[in-house]
């Protein structure tokens, strides 16, 4: 479970997140939507460990990130960026093993059971295939599901992604979601992903925080925060909302005018 109290980052003097608070329990996905310049990343950023919060609490399963070092942080959370300038010369397999870094001994070396959970995140992120690939020569998707296999690889309970279909075609956008979706449901990962696209955090996602020049102005299921006013006023925009059929997630689109 993460458990996000009150949390203050900031870039100098100002104030980039402030007073944000949310929960997300096992099992669950939570999408963090918002404008441009609304904190989504800076959230990302802060719950990995890059950004020290001014003020706040993060905790998983109880206990305090900041107050971890960056080996027993990095057992707890695993980070899915962007997939940009990745090294072209590695293999599928050697961009999946540096997932095993926090737990390699003072030599580096990779046991059997390092080996053996390389090959089970390869598996389930469905990356087998690449394992003998240059990363160079992947395209942006492919690229994208190492990412996913390097972060399982870490064997953390807290996962994040960070705009993770940026630059993905639709296809791959729904490959890699559904496969987070499944892992959510098979390990019971805590997972907190920043999206721009609002049908496809709401397809995906089981609670949404929206963010407004870095305070929460929402919380709550797909059903409770994509409301199309507050939506509209949000993005300057005039949206409406439409139900995927019966019981099933609201649609946000743009108001034919």
């Amino acid at each position: 479970m993460l458990k996000v109290t009150r949390l203050l980052v900031k870039y100098g003097e100002r104030a980039a997140l402030r007073d944000v608070s949310f929960e997300v329990p096992r099992g669950s996905i939570l999408g963090v939507i918002g404008p441009n310049g609304a904190g989504k990343t800076t959230l990302i950023r802060a719950l990995s460990g890059v950004l020290r919060p001014a003020a706040g609490s993060m905790q998983v399963d109880g206990r305090d990130l900041s107050a971890m070092s960056e080996q027993e942080r990095a057992r707890l959370v695993a980070v899915v960026p962007q997939a940009r300038n990745l090294p072209p010369a590695f293999t599928g397999l050697e961009m999946v093993q540096l997932g095993r870094t926090p737990y390699l001994n003072w030599l580096g070396q990779l046991t059997p059971l390092d080996r053996q959970r390389v090959q089970r995140a390869m598996e389930r992120a469905r990356t087998l295939e690449l394992a003998d690939r240059r990363v160079g020569d992947l395209s942006g998707g492919e690229q994208q599901r190492l990412l996913l296999a390097r972060a399982l690889a870490q064997d953390a309970p807290l996962l994040l992604l960070d705009e993770p279909t940026t630059h993905l075609d639709l296809q791959y956008q729904i490959s890699l979601l559904d496969a987070v979706s499944a892992l959510v449901k098979q390990d019971g990962l805590t997972v907190v992903m920043t999206l721009h696209d609002l049908n496809l955090v709401s397809r995906y996602a089981d609670r949404l925080c929206l963010l407004v020049e870095g305070q929460v102005a929402a919380a709550g299921t797909p059903d409770e925060v994509l409301d199309p006013d507050l939506l509209s006023r949000v993005y300057h925009v005039p949206l409406q909302r439409l139900q995927a059929g019966a019981g099933g997630r609201p649609v946000i689109l743009p108001t034919v005018l």
